[in-house]
């Protein structure tokens, strides 16, 4: 029973390793996801003795929930770039009348 909780947290930490240091954030997240989600699963499916397929289910919930967490964040940060580059826009602008206003 041990072996069924902890294959599915070996098997996200060994993913992680094959990386190499080459992850991409989105990765991170998922594999973070993955593992957070299967000890979640493991906890709860222990209770009624189904720790192996509560850590399996888990870390599908929780892959998914890591990658969808990470598309937030990425839409998040682009609206920001978005909002900053709208703003250095319109202060060039304002500051190109300003010069050209007689004085």
């Amino acid at each position: 029973m041990r072996k069924m909780v902890l294959l599915p947290a070996a098997l996200a930490l060994g993913l992680g390793a094959c990386s190499n240091g080459q992850m991409t954030q989105s990765g991170r997240d998922t594999l973070i996801g993955s593992g957070v989600g299967a000890l979640a699963g493991a906890a709860i499916g222990s209770f009624t003795a189904h720790a192996g397929v509560g850590a399996l289910i888990g870390a599908g919930a929780g892959a998914l929930g890591g990658y969808l967490w990470n598309q937030h964040e990425v839409a998040q940060r682009q609206a920001a770039e978005q909002r900053q580059q709208q703003l250095n826009a319109a202060y060039q602008s304002g500051y190109r009348a300003g010069e050209r206003a007689p004085q």
